[in-house]
């Protein structure tokens, strides 16, 4: 994780796709959870999961990468390399899982 977000990574067997969903951890000045422009975001009020920032969905890892690191206009402002190296590694273990018909727990 990023001290700005994390990124959750799941399969949909029945769609056949990978989902990743980045996750803000900003604080503003309030000490509320936002989005990079500023927006708050509601966050794990023990009723729900953390909202997502944003969602990508793709067949493959090499796809799900593209889309998150070549793409998304604030992956450079929000995710390191080391995350970055992280994200591509679950993806390829999430595309093998996908693709075997077989469970994937993210690391």
């Amino acid at each position: 994780m990023d001290d700005k977000g994390y990124f959750m990574v799941k399969l949909d067997h029945s769609k056949g796709i990978i989902r990743a969903t980045y996750h803000s951890c900003i604080k503003n000045d309030k000490g509320e959870i936002c989005d990079v422009h500023g927006k708050k975001i509601s966050c794990c009020d023990g009723s729900k999961s953390p909202e997502p920032m944003e969602t990508f969905e793709a067949r493959t890892a090499k796809e799900l990468t593209v889309k998150i690191f070549e793409r998304w206009e604030h992956a450079k402002d929000l995710v390191t390399v080391g995350h970055a190296a992280y994200i591509g590694r679950e993806a390829q273990k999430a595309e093998q899982c996908l693709f075997a018909g077989t469970f994937y727990q993210q690391d």
